[in-house]
């Protein structure tokens, strides 16, 4: 049976593209629908946000190529939007870290525990001159994460949210299924982590 989704809960993804990588990287985000906007118009509109936020951290080889989202009606329907807008390059020249180490933003909600909390992963926004050899971003990288998470964060208008994923079996069982998304606490910060994440599976495969 597909799974249920939260009235006016809106997930949404963004799609970036290196240029010699036919594989796209997202990240996710979720706001709780206030004003009665559909699907399509948070779909442009954070698409413009993301562009205007994070294009000065971005490599000039990537772009923010699209933008999804999904609008939760309460039960297993839901609608749809994609973004309309062009595609919004980065304009950074450096010579950027491959994908599987990148800058960590976590979600602070006002709870603790799994469900009040969050992380991206932005891939392509760390110089290699600007993480030193045990990991740590030196504070001008730093502050230009925090500078764009901050600027994205403020575009969403106190609206931000953290997406909980219920399912029938423990979370790291393989055999689990999707039962419903919801939303959890309101975001109350997006705050850069001064140490750059590494996950090996966002290697690209040729």
């Amino acid at each position: 049976m597909p799974p249920t989704y939260e009235a006016d809960l809106v997930l949404i993804t963004h799609f970036f593209r290196h240029v010699s990588l036919s594989r796209e990287a997202v990240i996710t985000f979720a706001l709780a629908d206030t004003t009665g906007q559909s699907a399509q118009t948070y779909a442009d509109a954070i698409h413009t946000l993301a562009g205007d936020s994070f294009d000065q951290l971005l490599d000039s080889n990537v772009e923010l190529n699209r933008t999804t989202t999904l609008k939760g009606t309460g039960g297993t329907a839901f609608t749809v939007g994609t973004s309309t807008g062009p595609p919004k390059q980065g304009i950074k020249a450096m010579s950027s870290l491959p994908s599987n180490t990148a800058a960590l933003v976590q979600k602070r909600t006002a709870l603790g525990g799994r469900k009040g909390r969050g992380r991206v992963y932005l891939p392509w926004v760390l110089n290699e001159t600007g993480v030193n050899e045990i990991g740590t971003l030196l504070t001008a990288d730093l502050n230009e994460v925090q500078a764009a998470a901050t600027q994205y964060f403020t575009g969403y208008g106190g609206v931000m949210v953290i997406a909980n994923r219920l399912y029938d079996l423990p979370w790291d069982n393989p055999a689990r299924k999707l039962l419903a998304v919801v939303s959890g606490p309101l975001v109350t910060a997006l705050v850069a982590s001064p140490i750059a994440a590494t996950q090996r599976r966002r290697m690209p495969r040729f």
